[in-house]
């Protein structure tokens, strides 16, 4: 019965609920008149107010035309204060009675007692009624507005989940306040490591105490979510904190990392991949990235991809002329378009819808836009998709062939850099999309001896991206959400992995190091077990993991190896990288061709892919591709 009232109400129209406001202001301002009137018409009640509170007896001398008046001009200066265009529930408790509602009972209050001196003459007496009347109305509005809070913000334990706010300080209380506004969730209390806020009451809710209290209350909460809202700690201090988290086997979300910025608003979203990676990321060169891009025209391939839309972000922060985006993809072209909507310099950014194998169409670009830098970040890269046999001309014409046209058009027309976004998996490779990408760093490799050639050729190397179209991360948050099982290939297969923004930075930074023909490998720090990691994001998601058909929890299968997939993945073909200046960029010294030996290899698999001799194709790369 109650909750049919509660959605009642909620639901009126804005008018209706105005008027239902309005008329809760008349009773309360009028509650003492009200009162008197009842219990004067009878006579214990009219004697007993006589003998103990006579004071009261002069609400009985007002007429009227004066109290309607009185009324009139209080709910006007509510009013003309906007205390009638609020909205109620998202005031917040601390915001209940409103500077609107003070100024009209004060208003109420004056007017009183100036009336009552008018009718008495007597000033003292007046008085006291003005302040009775302020304090006992005063008190009555903070009551009736907080039980109509509280019950209008009733959530239903069955349909509302229990919430953790882990933080109590700025970001926290933000938090709460938004929170508790969503019928979804119900806020339990918060969760802060600084004891001297244990039992505090902040908006409404207790600080149970620190991180040790939250084992206790998934005894009673099974389903808790904390929310993880601190902010202006550094990554290691938040990694820590989550990994504390992770041994409650509690779901934990967090508010964005940067939330407090300018164009960062208050969410509640999914931990981030990045804080279950202890990776420490370096401040970029900005003098090194400025000489780069500042003033110059830069082209990026791919650029709708998850790697390529990230190097176009923060190449578009450098202060370039013009940018260059293509995308055979519009979707993916769409969607970085409207990124970009918010940028001063959208007006110097060019879209693209062209597939990089049309190379009279990019010869066309180069020479009309004067390029000065080419990032190439277009490539098929799904492993076992490319392995079948209907796929592998495209993977070879996409990844090899595409690539091989690319730098020669960029030697041709004396692009000043060109930098390729290579792959681990080009490296012995035992998948074909690792094979292309290695023909593909040869092709740039003997681009550079070319002796005619001024444009400095380089390549970067580098693991699994966190939350890239590739990665594994966004299908085990689906499997994760849709209750398991969470399948990996093989109990031992491991991956290095990086973010997005610092695999962007440092292939950027790579670049303008580059002097011709490097091929730069990416400090990804130690491999990660895949099955590890699942097991981290189950137990974040607040399940546990389920080894044996007994236990309760979400699964993780093992699937086996797919076709082309190698148990780990390496960076380097030699095992003597060289340092740069640059502390996670290194070089290595790899095998090449001279670019007749390429050319022949190119013009060679296109014929055999014209006569779909496959198995030809397959062993003609083998003798240029170490490990295939």
């Amino acid at each position: 019965m109650i909750k049919i009232i509660r959605e009642y109400i909620i639901r009126l129209p804005r008018s209706q609920k105005t008027i239902l406001i309005i008329f809760t202001d008349i009773l309360i301002l009028n509650s003492i008149f009200l009162a008197v009137y009842v219990f004067s018409s009878n006579d214990f009640f009219y004697e007993s107010i006589a003998r103990f509170s006579p004071i009261f007896l002069e609400y009985l001398n007002f007429s009227f035309f004066e109290v309607l008046l009185i009324n009139l001009l209080s709910l006007s200066i509510i009013s003309l204060l906007n205390g009638y265009k609020s909205f109620f529930r998202s005031s917040g408790v601390m915001n209940l009675v409103g500077s609107e509602r003070i100024f009209g009972l004060l208003t109420y209050c004056v007017l009183l007692s100036v009336t009552s001196f008018s009718i008495s003459s007597d000033i003292s007496k007046s008085i006291i009624l003005g302040l009775i009347n302020l304090f006992v109305v005063f008190f009555q509005i903070v009551l009736v507005r907080s039980i109509a809070y509280n019950f209008l913000s009733l959530k239903s334990e069955e349909s509302s989940s229990p919430i953790l706010i882990y933080g109590a300080g700025q970001a926290g209380r933000e938090t709460a306040a938004s929170i508790s506004q969503n019928p979804r969730y119900r806020i339990i209390g918060f969760i802060d490591d600084d004891l001297k806020l244990k039992n505090f009451n902040i908006l409404g809710y207790k600080v149970i105490g620190n991180q040790k209290k939250i084992k206790k209350i998934k005894q009673s909460f099974p389903n808790v979510l904390v929310v993880m809202a601190i902010i202006g700690i550094s990554a290691e201090e938040r990694r820590e904190i989550i990994s504390q988290l992770e041994k409650f086997e509690v779901q934990v979300k967090t508010i964005p990392y940067n939330y407090g910025a300018l164009e960062t608003k208050l969410s509640i979203e999914d931990v981030s991949v990045s804080d279950l990676i202890d990776r420490k990321i370096k401040i970029p060169d900005k003098n090194l990235l400025d000489h780069s891009f500042r003033g110059k025209n830069i082209l990026i391939t791919g650029a709708g991809g998850s790697i390529g839309s990230e190097i176009s972000k923060q190449i578009a922060n450098l202060n370039p002329a013009n940018l260059f985006f293509i995308d055979s993809s519009e979707f993916n072209l769409f969607k970085l378009k409207e990124s970009f909507q918010s940028y001063k310099n959208l007006s110097s950014m060019n879209f693209i819808l062209k597939n990089v194998q049309d190379s009279k169409e990019i010869e066309k670009l180069l020479i009309k836009n004067n390029i000065d830098s080419i990032y190439h970040a277009s490539a098929y890269k799904h492993v076992p998709l490319l392995q079948s046999n209907e796929n592998f001309s495209s993977a070879v014409e996409n990844n090899f062939f595409a690539t091989y046209d690319l730098c020669s058009l960029a030697s041709k027309h004396n692009v000043k850099s060109f930098v390729l976004v290579s792959s681990d998996k080009a490296v012995n490779p035992a998948n074909l999309m690792g094979a292309t990408k290695r023909l593909a760093e040869l092709s740039l490799q003997a681009f550079q001896d070319l002796k005619e050639n001024k444009t400095i050729f380089s390549m970067v190397r580098f693991g699994n991206v966190l939350n890239s179209s590739g990665s594994v991360v966004p299908l085990f948050w689906e499997q994760i959400s849709n209750g398991g099982p969470v399948t990996v290939t093989h109990e031992d297969v491991n991956r290095f992995f990086m973010t997005i923004k610092e695999a962007a930075s440092l292939v950027l930074q790579s670049g303008a190091m580059a002097k011709g023909g490097e091929v730069f490998l990416l400090d990804m720090g130690d491999p990660i077990k895949i099955k590890e990691f699942a097991e981290r994001m189950i137990r974040l998601s607040g399940n546990s993991v389920a080894y044996n058909e007994e236990e309760n929890g979400i699964k993780i299968i093992f699937s086996g190896l797919r076709p082309g997939e190698k148990l780990y993945e390496e960076l380097l073909l030699s095992d003597k990288p060289i340092s740069t200046d640059h502390e996670d960029i290194k070089k290595a010294v790899e095998e090449k061709y001279p670019l007749s030996d390429i050319e022949n290899l190119k013009n060679s698999l296109r014929e055999l892919l014209i006569k779909d001799n496959l198995s030809s194709a397959k062993k003609l790369i083998s003798e240029f591709v170490k490990g295939f």
